[in-house]
């Protein structure tokens, strides 16, 4: 069936039975497929029978100058059964054979993903082809729209025209022919050709209630008839197998359709049997829930599938195995570990408990850790990762607001270049008190303890301080200094320094005292230096390992281990992702003048994260940094994890308070067991310990005498007669001493005028007078002149700026600004870049579609969910790289709850579907495309360079280069251009969100061709680098935007100044827009409260908002039947003269009219019909015939536009019927005319404006970019002639009405309208002229007398219509003579009716007296008043023309279907 114009569809009969699921529209046009009996339906709905069993071209991409797929099948007879057995598939240069059962699934790999769905083997290809495959007789191919008219084979060429070229060339083929002539042999093969061949069970079941849906939207009798011819070639043992495979396919392509056909197989017809205790469902989801995706489903886009699936509430179990379970028994997953409902598990900081297939996690309250590696690479408490390259000394942590504990970091310059700092000192203030451990010159071989502090050395490389108020500090000194600081979580929240506020939150650890959030880490370093005469670090994008070309491989080679799956320390991958240790073992390794040493040092760094995470690494030594295990003193011995107190001698005479203390596992040189560290460091036995008492070493042996009391040194333990010792106190070459502003070095700076002075040194110098402090500038001003600093930037008390969402203000050295709450972003871009919400980076490759964001989570909101959004990736590359392809937003429709540490394990649990392979950590892409690196690297240093200047001190480049220098060098396969563009276009508009315009393309470094939309001739669009000023789309008509994004943008003129994005064009109005803000362009069907019908849009004054309700817009239905507005639906006679015939009128409501009929033969007597319930004054039989008139009507359309001009060289402007029936513009089925024109050039001849372009009525406007010279198509619309046929006396005349009574002795009726001297309100009444064929037309004009009269009227033959005549105007009356009349007598009919205006209620008076005259067919006199009217009388001359189209008819038999109504 096929349904146009702008009214009610028959689908909408149906619709409560056969609603097809959103997201999955009608898209049998695009599939092809094959079946049973060697049946095929081609991609333009064409079936054929063709019983080849060679090898055959089933569909391939044939037209383009790349073949992107080829596929070919070959059957084979199976005890009696045709079964496919063999397929040859080339899908973009990958070659895949499939054979039955021979398929280890799933299969993943450059874009080609082949698994099982539910019973058939499923193949989808990224390029836009899904193939389907049940493993015995048939298969489908479903194609992109982008190969229409560009394919070969047994499924035709896709144009959309059945029976066209599939099975024509010169001449008309066969389908035996035609699928011939697709053949391809073996190279030793030569196959022979297929040979012609020679009311049932297969109507019954096609057309049984099962298929009710499928009958209206697939035809069916190909189908019957294609199973007879089976049923016809089986024999009796495989009769069943022929016939099912028809009915499964048509009831598969009716789901391609979008119906839903019903199950319609049972025990006895067809039956199918399914594993565990599934169920067989005829239109099931293909998309199953299952336990690790339970919301699977809600996010599918396909048709459904035949096939077997868990019964209602139930989910499948993918974990185990089992078959449908409900969903609370499934089981959960942990780093490869399965958990049964009920179990859980343990690590720091959380507990997990395995619910329903989800974690319910607890989260205790953990210390935070902050750390300073390699001299500059810092990680915050809440594990924000920057580099900061200071020289100074800065405030690592403090409590803001209190002074019991502050940790000072001396960073300083240890190289030639500025980017080599080392951290040379620490200082702990607690309560003002200073402990300093400077450079790497102390050796700390015994422990000590203060009031409230306890230091001890529980290796040779480290050295742990531990404090009694919730900080404690391990302090790396083998082989460069690094620094730990871990603190309670009571302190979360009021730290400050260059470690961050420990709040959970990473996007604000930037945030400094004066209020702002700083955009670098220079300028949020520079914040905390603690000495005036220090001077601000600078952002530094200098990549050292790109100045050496061996130390970057020295670097590759040893730093590469962090993420070598099968290397040292691949147990810790799933635990703490390597990634940021080997950027900076990296970076360390190539910057350091001893690259070894920063290479172990990064090396170690990893092995105690792990170790804090309780993954402990051992042996990693023995391949790498081998040097630190074996330059142990000859006494002591290397360990990879100690966590106890050191043994020593000390310890044997007073109690070591060290070994309460809990730290993480460090390594380094300790003692064998059984020896003890004496004073020299030396490992040494029990019996050669020295004994301490007061403080004093006695050696082993020795007696002392103290006051009565007498001890012998024995095994390094006092024994003592006589008193009790005291417990010796050692003291420690430390300084103590209070903060002081009486040097120097304490002189105050603006920028360090809120932070404490720390007297470390004492330097000479001048100072600033009085109460002034230092201005940064080498001057001296008042504390209260001090300006704000931002991002580098000083601005003076007073001024403004814009952070974020919010306005801030200087005043008094500080920002205070609004506190707006601000939407934030997460992004994707490139080879899975990712950022989130919360402002963490990281990178995931994942071949699959994801859950990017959606707020189904939690139990609470698992139902209450409003959106999500996915993101679907392809590769890009030959190592593995991908490319986001699409995102698709879901509105108004969770998984593992656990969190996880491994960036894989991560990204793997957000897959939609659960059968699509996991992702795996891909190699670094520039090291496996090394030819690559450096043009890579070149390319994107355009991020760092110059041009970029103004954002370097807003947003760090550093990690958007590196994401560029991988995604230039991963791009390998073509698009690398493409790649890189990306990756600094993702740098700039991060930039451009600031207000920071960065115009960087050029003619030669990713340029953006605007020019390509301007038509011939015209300048319409320009690239803006910054994005412009939202404008008025329509879309978007109001013009409002959350973001200015950059791009082409046109320029609309004042006189067109609204944006179609479907056309690409500015227009000077979008259409109409329902009250959801649904937008339809002008002639478009659109629904209207008024009635159940649709309403036609139609463009008022341009107006944006408004509407016009067509009445003419609604079907009529008649017994099953739809007619379109004025269509006759029948037409009879009431047995007493008067013609009834039944039209479709205004509103879709059936409008009956009984007129006179035209009368050819004498009268004879007959029973009288009266027209009222009053019996008539007189009565007169006649026998009348009827002869029905109709005249052609034809209107014009508008201008319709309904595709967007498509780019590319298959691109171009499709206006075709299908397309415009599609998107619900009235097309009438057969068109009498069409016109065609270009959007820019209206008045120009289409044959004169130089493009090829085909405008015909049989298939609309087609214009291909390929078949033009120079440019691409114009933007064309298109409008549409259609003609209907109406009966001839239903002509409205309408005339204008006075308040006054007419009587019209002539032969005609008049409608008239006026304003009614009683009332404002106006009326519009209307009458037809019968029309008598075979007669000439003559036109008269007829004197109309008034007269005033006052009757009542109950009801009139007569329409209400919106066409009006001003009373200026002069009525037409057309009249004729018949060959032959028969005079009557005069017929009253006494009518009553009620006519309501809009503001006024009038009775109105109508008497109607039939009469006839040789001169007309019908003589009326209509008489009509109005009450309370003034009497006049006035003559009106009135005029009416109708054409009369001359035809010949014939009479039918006599028709009584209805009876008169009053």
């Amino acid at each position: 069936f096929s349904f146009e114009g702008n009214f009610c569809k028959l689908q909408k009969i149906l619709t409560t039975y056969f609603e097809s699921t959103a997201g999955n529209p009608s898209h049998n046009g695009r599939v092809c497929s094959t079946w049973g009996n060697f049946h095929f339906k081609t991609f333009d709905g064409d079936i054929f029978y063709f019983p080849g069993v060679c090898n055959y071209i089933f569909a391939s991409n044939c037209k383009s100058a790349y073949e992107d797929f080829n596929i070919q099948i070959r059957r084979t007879m199976v005890e009696n059964a045709t079964i496919i057995t063999h397929i040859i598939m080339k899908l973009e240069g990958a070659a895949i054979e499939l054979t039955r059962r021979a398929v280890l699934l799933p299969y993943s790999q450059m874009g080609i993903l082949i698994e099982r769905s539910n019973n058939y083997l499923k193949v989808t290809a990224k390029l836009g082809l899904v193939f389907l495959w049940n493993e015995e007789d048939a298969l489908l191919v479903e194609l992109d729209k982008k190969y229409a008219n560009q394919t070969c084979g047994l499924c035709g060429d896709f144009n959309g025209i059945p029976i066209n070229n599939e099975f024509m060339t010169d001449s008309k083929l066969t389908p035996l022919q035609f699928g011939t002539m697709q053949k391809i042999d073996g190279p030793t093969e030569q196959c022979d050709d297929p040979i012609p061949p020679a009311g049932s069970i297969c109507q019954t079941v096609l057309t049984s209630e099962a298929f009710r849906s499928c009958n209206v939207l697939v035809d069916v009798q190909d189908y019957i008839e294609t199973c007879i011819q089976d049923l016809c070639h089986c024999d009796d043992s495989m009769a069943d197998f022929c016939m099912c495979n028809t009915f499964a396919e048509y009831s598969r392509q009716c789901a391609h359709a979008g119906g839903q056909p019903l199950n319609w197989r049972t025990s006895q017809l067809c039956p199918k049997s399914c594993p565990f205790n599934m169920q067989y469902h005829e239109c099931g989801s293909p998309c199953s829930d299952t336990c690790t995706n339970p919301e699977r489903s809600a996010l599918c886009e396909d048709h459904c599938m035949d096939g077997c699936i868990c019964p209602p509430g139930m989910v499948f179990d993918d974990i185990n195995g089992a078959g449908c379970i409900p969903r609370n028994e499934c089981h959960c997953t942990y780093e490869g570990e399965i958990y049964a409902p009920g179990a859980s598990f343990s690590s720091k900081c959380r507990s997990c408990t395995c619910a329903g297939g989800e974690w319910t996690c607890v989260t205790q309250s953990c210390p935070g850790t902050c750390s300073i590696e390699g001299g500059s690479h810092i990680s915050t408490f809440d594990e924000k990762h920057y580099s900061f390259f200071g020289d100074c000394s800065y405030v690592l942590t403090k409590l803001c607001d209190s002074s019991e504990f502050t940790v000072l970091g001396e960073i300083r310059k240890c190289g030639m270049t500025d980017t080599e700092t080392c951290l040379k000192g620490v200082n702990l203030i607690p309560n003002l008190k200073v402990i300093g451990f400077i450079c790497m010159k102390l050796y700390l071989l015994y422990c000590f303890s203060l009031a409230n502090v306890t230091i001890f050395r529980p290796s040779s490389f480290f050295i742990v301080l531990q404090t009694t108020f919730g900080l404690q500090l391990e302090i790396q000194l083998v082989p460069i200094m690094q620094l730990f600081i871990n603190v309670d979580p009571s302190h979360k929240g009021q730290t400050c320094g260059l470690c961050g506020n420990f709040n959970d939150i990473q996007t604000d650890d930037f945030k400094t005292t004066s209020g702002v959030i700083e955009g670098t880490s220079a300028a949020y370093g520079n914040t905390w230096k603690t000495r005036a005469d220090c001077h601000d670090a600078k952002n530094i994008f200098e990549n050292p390992c790109s100045l050496s070309i061996e130390n970057e491989q020295y670097a590759q080679h040893w730093c590469g281990l962090l993420s070598d799956t099968t290397g040292p320390f691949a147990d810790c991958h799933s635990t703490v992702n390597p990634e940021v240790y080997q950027k900076n073992c990296m970076f360390d390794t190539c910057n350091c003048e001893k690259s070894e040493d920063c290479m172990c040092a990064a090396l170690s760094s990893y092995v105690r994260a792990c170790a804090a995470k309780g993954v402990l690494l051992t042996g990693w030594r023995s391949s790498v940094c081998k040097k630190y295990t074996t330059s142990c003193p000859k006494t002591l011995k290397y360990t990879y994890n100690v966590d106890t107190c050191q043994p020593t001698c000390r310890s044997l005479s007073e109690p070591d308070v060290t070994c309460n203390i809990k730290f993480v596992p460090v390594d380094g040189c300790t003692c064998a067991n059984g020896t003890y560290m004496d004073e020299s460091g030396k490992c040494v036995p029990a019996n050669e310990c020295p004994c301490y008492y007061k403080g004093t070493a006695l050696p082993s042996g020795e007696v002392i005498h103290d006051n009565g009391v007498v001890c012998n040194c024995i095994h390094g333990k006092l024994s003592c007669i006589g008193g009790k010792t005291e417990e010796g106190k050692i003291p420690l070459n430390m300084s103590f001493t209070s903060p002081s502003s009486n040097f120097s070095d304490c002189t105050l700076l603006c920028q360090t005028l809120d932070m404490e002075c720390y007297r470390t040194q004492c330097v000479s110098g001048c100072v600033c007078p009085g109460n002034q402090v230092l201005d940064g500038n080498g001057g001296c001003i008042a504390a209260e002149d001090c300006p704000c600093v931002h991002n580098g930037n000083s601005y003076r008390p007073g001024e403004s700026i814009r952070v974020g969402c919010n306005n801030c203000t200087c005043r008094n050295r500080k920002w205070h600004c609004s506190e707006e709450p601000c939407l934030e972003t997460c992004s994707v871009y490139g080879d899975g870049h990712y950022t989130t919400f919360d402002g963490k980076r990281f990178d995931f490759e994942g071949d699959c579609e994801y859950v990017l964001v959606q707020n189904y989570c939690g139990k609470k909101s698992a139902n209450q969910g409003t959106f999500r959004v996915i993101t679907e990736n392809i590769p890009c590359g030959t190592t593995g790289t991908t490319c986001s392809k699409s995102i698709k937003v879901f509105m108004e429709t969770i998984l593992n709850q656990s969190v996880v540490g491994n960036v894989l394990e991560f990204g793997n649990s957000w897959k939609v579907s659960s059968t699509c392979p996991s992702a795996n950590r891909t190699k670094n892409p520039c090291a496996a495309n090394p030819y690559r690196s450096s043009w890579a690297q070149k390319q994107c240093s355009i991020i760092t360079s110059e041009v970029f200047a103004k954002c370097h001190s807003q947003i760090e480049p550093n990690e958007y280069y590196q994401a560029c220098v991988n995604d230039a060098c991963a791009c390998d396969t073509g698009g690398d251009c493409e790649c890189f563009c990306t990756a600094v276009a993702a740098y700039a508009q991060a930039c451009n969100e600031l207000d920071i315009c960065i115009s960087w393309r050029t003619p030669s470094i990713c340029p953006l061709f605007c020019d390509y939309y301007n038509p011939q001739g015209e300048c319409e669009w320009h690239y803006k680098p910054c994005g412009a000023p939202c404008m008025k789309t329509c879309s978007n008509p109001s013009g409002k935007c959350l973001h200015e994004l950059r791009g082409c943008y046109p320029h609309c003129p004042n006189k067109k100044p609204y944006f179609d994005e479907e056309s690409m064009t500015c227009v000077s109005h979008c259409g109409c827009y329902d009250d959801n803000g649904k937008q339809y362009k002008p002639g478009m069907q659109m629904p209207s409260k008024e009635n159940l019908c649709e309403t036609l849009c139609s463009v008022l004054q341009a107006s944006m908002k408004t509407f016009s309700f067509v009445f003419t817009a609604c079907h009529c239905i008649y017994e099953g039947k739809i007619y379109n507005y004025n269509d006759v639906i029948y037409n009879t006679t009431d047995g007493t003269g008067g013609c009834i015939v039944a039209t479709c009128g205004p509103n879709g409501q059936l409008k009956r009219n009984i007129t006179e009929c035209p009368i050819t033969t004498t009268s004879t007597m007959s029973t009288p019909f009266h027209f009222s319930t009053t019996p008539p004054a007189t009565t007169q039989t006649v026998s009348p015939t009827t002869s029905v008139c109709v005249h052609e009507v034809c209107y014009w359309s508008e201008w319709y536009d309904g595709n967007q001009r498509t780019p590319g060289y298959n691109g171009g402007d499709f206006e075709t019927f299908d397309d415009l029936r599609a998107k619900g513009y009235e097309v009438c089925k057969a068109p009498k005319a069409v016109q065609c024109r270009a959007d820019k050039f209206p008045n120009i001849p289409l044959k004169e404006i130089g493009q090829k372009v085909e405008c015909s009525k049989t298939n609309g406007l087609i214009c291909y970019n390929k078949d033009q010279i120079s440019t691409m198509c114009y933007n064309y619309e298109i409008r549409i002639l259609c003609c209907v046929f109406v009966p001839c006396n239903y002509t409205t005349v309408t005339t204008t009405s006075t308040p006054i009574t007419l009587t019209t002795p002539v032969t005609t009726t008049t409608s008239s309208k006026t304003s009614l001297q009683t009332s404002t309100s106006t009326e519009t009444t209307s009458s037809t002229i019968p029309c008598q064929p075979q007669l000439p037309c003559t036109t008269t004009r007829v004197p109309h007398t008034t007269t005033q009269q006052t009757s009542t009227v109950e009801t009139t033959y007569t329409t209400l219509t919106s066409t009006e005549i001003t009373p200026t105007e002069t009525p037409k009356i057309h009249t004729y003579k018949p060959k032959t009349t028969t005079p009557r007598k005069p017929e009253t009919a006494h009518i009553h009716t009620s006519i309501t205006s809009e503001r006024t209620t009038t009775q109105i008076s109508t008497q109607t007296t039939r009469t006839e005259t040789p001169t007309a067919v019908i003589s009326q006199t209509t008489t009509r008043s109005i009450p309370t009217t003034t009497p006049t009388i006035m003559p009106i001359t009135t005029q009416s023309t109708t054409e009369c189209i001359q035809e010949t008819c014939t009479w039918t038999e006599w028709f009584d279907v209805d009876f008169p109504t009053a």
